[in-house]
């Protein structure tokens, strides 16, 4: 007796191919704390202080600190590893990399006043700036315990209203042109991973019987980064009021392979390989203010114009099944699989404060806050509409906040040491889940929900006249839920616990800098 699945009728609305989901979006427009050592050793928390190049991507009035022009470079050692638990069982993996993380030209102009002695504008500084906002690298290695639910009892649940003369049929024509079979209920078909009702075509069933379970696992790795190359402006007026401006073109280069697999109890088993890359860019703009009412205090806001990401998404996906007797084999979907979109990403704006106590030590604090749930799809004609994704966002995303604390102290005229702490709350709500659309032709259907990110931070820097060198160790942690698949609308004793997952970044940083 195989399972049976609590089907409905399945509604093609859409008459369009896409492939993009919520988790998609949020991955690219989701922000991080990158940039040189200084920056790192003391959390990012720099919105108020500015003069340091990293400092400028998230306040440009920061720029306007600048007495000299500066050239520094800075690069980051990635040291990380990943720990999960699963029904009770522990996995781990690891991974190590070299990066860099900014290139910086800072032009300090100041102006006649400054020789003078008049009040006004005292310099106006430029600056051009590369920057790493964000690493994806990552390794990941989860394997679960025995468990009662399967990802065929989710293939068989999807493809609820699909007959089957209509999954057989693929070959026949190009690849993806038609967009009410989606490839996951193709690969289960022809997987022989469900069963269709004799006396009801588009009712499926599981292959498995009712009580047998399965030994599932997951492996991940991910690579690339976002990138941001930007042009600034920014003026001190009588060093008590900084403007700032930045102008950004912000590249992604993201690819992921994954392979998920469940080893049935009763014989054979199952292994789905997906290969997912992006490519793309955007641009955006940035201003800031930083004011000064008195010597020891800064006071700092700014805000980050929304960016518009031009996108393109390759996928590939396999499937090696053994599903009994003479029922064993590999399935892929075509090569050519891709599709173009835009993704238009949220408003952010961050409030900072910094304490300077003389010449010895500083004390910074700031606030930054992005409204996830403001995430939007946009065809690439700009008329595609997509509905469905975009009511994701707002009903799966939060608005999601950062808080950075920073503080230095000179134990010397040359030797300072650093350290700081910041903490981002979940972007996503508990409750959200990854919902595959019937014209998608993707198939990892698994999702990541994040619980928190915590950063703690230090190091020093010494510095002569003309020149500078900072070293800095960061570990950043993520606390993550794993799920390999949607089973909110299956039987309860149907429903996938999800893993637990653990990945701490251990950043060693390092910038050289002059100043001239």
């Amino acid at each position: 007796m195989k399972r049976n699945i609590l089907t409905i009728a399945v509604l093609f609305s859409s008459m369009f191919i896409m492939s993009q989901t919520e988790f998609d979006a949020l991955k690219f427009v989701e922000t991080d704390i990158n940039g040189t050592a200084r920056y790192m050793s003391m959390a990012g928390a720099f919105g108020a202080l500015g003069g340091d190049p990293s400092a400028i991507k998230d306040n440009p009035a920061g720029l306007g600190i600048y007495r000299k022009s500066e050239i520094t470079g800075t690069m980051n050692v990635l040291m990380q590893q990943t720990a999960s638990k699963w029904n009770k069982t522990n996995a781990y993996d690891d991974l190590y990399k070299l990066n860099a993380n900014n290139m910086a030209f800072i032009f300090a102009v100041p102006t006649w006043r400054i020789e003078s002695g008049n009040s006004g504008l005292q310099s106006s500084n430029w600056a051009f700036n590369y920057n790493r906002l964000k690493n994806f690298n990552r390794n990941l290695n989860i394997k679960g315990g025995s468990s009662g639910s399967s990802i065929t009892d989710y293939f068989a649940y999807f493809s609820a209203g699909i007959i089957g003369t209509d999954l057989a049929y693929t070959d026949k024509y190009e690849p993806f042109d038609n967009v009410n079979v989606p490839w996951i209920s193709v690969l289960a078909y022809k997987g022989y991973l469900m069963n269709e009702s004799p006396t009801k075509p588009g009712v499926w069933s599981s292959l498995l019987n009712n009580d047998e379970k399965v030994l599932p696992a997951y492996s991940l790795q991910e690579q690339g980064f976002v990138d941001e190359y930007s042009l600034g402006w920014s003026g001190n007026f009588s060093n008590k009021f900084f403007v700032g401006a930045t102008l950004n073109l912000k590249s992604i280069d993201y690819r992921v392979n994954s392979i998920y697999s469940e080893n049935y109890d009763e014989g054979g088993g199952m292994s789905l390989s997906n290969e997912y890359s992006t490519l793309g860019t955007g641009m955006n703009l940035n201003l800031g203010a930083i004011f000064v009412p008195v010597d020891f205090i800064r006071i700092g806001l700014s805000l980050h114009s929304p960016t518009i990401y031009t996108l393109k998404d390759y996928y590939y996906a396999k499937l090696d099944y053994n599903s009994g007797a003479d029922k064993s084999g590999w399935i892929t979907t075509p090569k050519d699989g891709y599709s173009d979109y835009k993704i238009q990403s949220p408003l952010q704006y961050n409030i900072s404060v910094a304490f300077i106590a003389g010449t010895n030590g500083l004390l910074s604090a700031e606030y930054s806050k992005v409204n996830y749930q403001g995430t939007r799809f946009i065809g690439i004609d700009n008329k595609t509409q997509f509905r469905d994704e975009n009511d994701g966002m707002r009903e799966m995303m939060n608005n999601a906040r950062t808080i950075k604390v920073g503080g230095e102290y000179k134990l010397t005229d040359n030797f300072a040491v650093r350290a700081g702490y910041a903490n981002s709350s979940s972007p996503t709500q508990t409750t959200a889940a990854k919902y595959m659309r019937y014209n998608t032709i993707r198939t990892d259907t698994e999702y990541f929900l994040r619980n928190r990110t915590d950063y703690l931070s230090a190091g020093f820097g010494y510095k002569e006249s003309g020149w500078h060198i900072d070293f800095a160790f960061m570990n950043k942690i993520i606390d993550e839920n794993y799920y390999p698949y949607n089973s909110n609308n299956l039987d309860e004793n149907l429903a996938v616990a999800p893993a637990r997952v653990i990945t701490s970044n251990n950043n060693i940083v390092v910038t050289l800098g002059f100043k001239f």
